[in-house]
């Protein structure tokens, strides 16, 4: 073979790939910023963007299977002073709403097994 591209394909297996089913948020029940309605009462509609609280490698699946996301306006999810991407305190506010809901229907060593760290001190 020269290794040039001979124009063959192997075939697919005709299965699809089974997408996972992703639980419903246990924090909210709209596509509003979290953050905007937990300090200024603004329940507004704005752009969001779904933010997985528990983040970092592997725990995103985990943030989406336990329920463990909010919707999040840039200014609050990303490019403004207080994004949880950029400020670390806001972060923390928003994890510790996460264990303390959680913690409404699970033990703390549920999500410590979870989780594996504790947010609320």
């Amino acid at each position: 073979m020269s290794g040039e591209w001979d124009g063959f394909l192997l075939p697919k297996n005709g299965r699809k790939k089974k997408r996972k089913k992703h639980g419903r948020s246990i924090m909210q029940a709209g596509k509003y910023c979290y953050l905007c309605a937990r300090f200024y009462g603004d329940y507004g509609r704005k752009p969001v963007q779904k933010h997985h609280i528990v983040f970092g490698w592997g725990n995103r699946q985990i943030s989406e299977e336990l329920g463990l996301t909010v919707y999040l306006c840039d200014q609050h999810h990303e490019h403004g002073p207080d994004a949880v991407h950029v400020n670390h305190e806001m972060a923390r506010i928003l994890q510790a709403d996460a264990q303390e809901t959680y913690e409404q229907t699970h033990t703390r060593e549920e999500w410590m097994e979870r989780i594996g760290r504790n947010y609320k001190l």
